[in-house]
């Protein structure tokens, strides 16, 4: 068995032990209602994680071993609080999982080579925008000026933004890619300074198009946040021109300048994160969760024993909060330290990759986990505007959870394409004596 997936497996076995674990302390509690009836649904989970181990076993045999069990953990914790704080969400929630589960195997087992999404790089750039835009058209269309990002079908929800977001990081990462060549072919003197090129600033026009709205239109900042860590980061290591992002800058506060004095919503967004107390509407949720994270203190008042449950959106965006509340700040940290180490791990397999493609889409994956969690623990914190993120893996939020395990998934395909080699400077391009013979 291949060293990865013994490491992988014993995560995982950890990571099924705190799970059950904080269900256990949580349903012993007093004021809380855990029945046996939950069980079927831990087992389910379980089966659903080994399932994915299996396929990662006859599929990806080398891929990385902490990913996956770091975004069981995460999952494993979402699943424990949404049992007590509201158990008619699980069923829906193991459901996800199930389609979530299937389209992890899915990117495992067809995508066996990552130039396959290159060639419909475009399709996937219109699926993304398409994706960013119906929110959009249906708050248009409906004249609800705080309408949800959602669509209903029934009684399912589902956000499109969140796939959306998958799809333009991987077209951005093919479009960039050939940006990335050219800039390095320039440092080695093989062609014209890309300065005097006007077509670098394509990417940064739609990008800035893409942020501008979400911001005027959707007025999240927290989305147009995450959309901007991902795209200035893949962009900084293919084109890296220091004027060009002050440029890039200056558009997009420019934008959020426009939407704060001409788009109502969007000020009553401000003037809830300056003051909760003055709007019920967006600042409400944040007051609850300011007294929930306090009444946590270092430990936390204990699994099943607080209070978050009267917090709005508990078990989606303000998600952090419950958590946060009853395993306290250290339990805090702990989650916000494994969202830290996935993006980490990340970066990591992005710059062993060989091919630019590969190491920009692993760039982008990685910020993706990090900023939409930095984002979303951020608004009960008060560090940035009401918004709409769901914090990855934790929260209920079904689409949520399908988009980020997509991702997760393709992480994972790139770690196993990344060769093993323990002198990194091999897949390295010998610049230095590629100038001595050129001399």
């Amino acid at each position: 068995m291949n060293n990865q997936r013994i490491v992988e497996l014993t995560l995982l076995l950890l990571a099924a032990f705190i799970t059950l674990a904080t269900v256990a302390v949580a349903a012993v509690a007093e004021g809380t209602s855990i029945e046996w009836a939950v069980i079927p649904y831990l087992a389910l989970l379980l089966l659903l994680w080994g399932i994915s181990h299996l396929s990662l076993r006859k599929w990806a045999p080398t891929a990385n071993g902490l990913l996956f069990p770091i975004a069981a953990l995460l999952q494993g914790l979402g699943v424990a609080f949404v049992l007590r704080i509201n158990p008619d969400l699980l069923l829906r929630h193991l459901v996800w999982s199930l389609l979530a589960t299937v389209g992890f195997i899915a990117v495992l087992a067809g995508l066996r080579d990552l130039n396959q999404l290159r060639k419909i790089q475009t399709p996937l750039g219109l699926i993304g925008v398409v994706c960013i835009s119906i929110p959009v058209i249906l708050k248009i269309t409906s004249g609800e000026v705080n309408s949800s990002p959602s669509v209903q079908f029934g009684s399912v929800a589902i956000e499109p933004s969140h796939i959306g977001t998958i799809c333009l990081v991987i077209f951005f990462g093919a479009w960039l890619a050939s940006y990335r060549s050219r800039n390095t072919a320039e440092y080695l003197g093989e062609v014209e300074r890309f300065d005097g090129d006007p077509s670098r600033f394509i990417p940064l026009i739609g990008a800035w198009l893409i942020t501008s709205v979400v911001v005027i239109f959707q007025n999240n900042l927290s989305s147009a946040f995450v959309l901007v860590a991902i795209f200035l980061s893949m962009w900084w290591v293919a084109v890296g021109r220091p004027i060009d992002l002050v440029f890039f800058l200056a558009a997009v506060g420019g934008s959020i300048l426009l939407t704060v004095g001409s788009v109502a919503e969007f000020q009553d967004r401000f003037d809830a994160w300056a003051d909760p107390w003055s709007n019920s509407q967006f600042g409400e949720a944040i007051t609850r969760s300011s007294f929930a994270l306090a009444g946590g203190g270092l430990t936390g008042s204990g699994p099943g024993e607080g209070a978050a449950g009267w917090v709005a959106g508990a078990t989606d965006q303000f998600a952090f909060v419950p958590i946060a509340e009853e395993l306290g700040f250290m339990g805090g940290a702990a989650v916000l330290s494994s969202y830290l180490l996935l993006a980490g791990v990340g970066l990591r397999i992005a710059t062993a990759a060989r091919k630019e493609f590969e190491s920009l889409l692993a760039i982008g994956i990685a910020i993706y986990f990090g900023s939409q969690a930095w984002a979303a623990i951020a608004v009960p914190l008060r560090f940035l505007p009401p918004g709409d993120l769901s914090l990855p893996f934790v929260a209920s939020n079904g689409s949520a959870l399908f988009a980020c395990t997509i991702a997760l998934a393709l992480l994972l395909r790139i770690s196993e394409t990344v060769p093993v080699i323990p002198d990194r400077t091999q897949i390295l391009s010998r610049i230095s004596f590629k100038s001595q013979d050129t001399a």
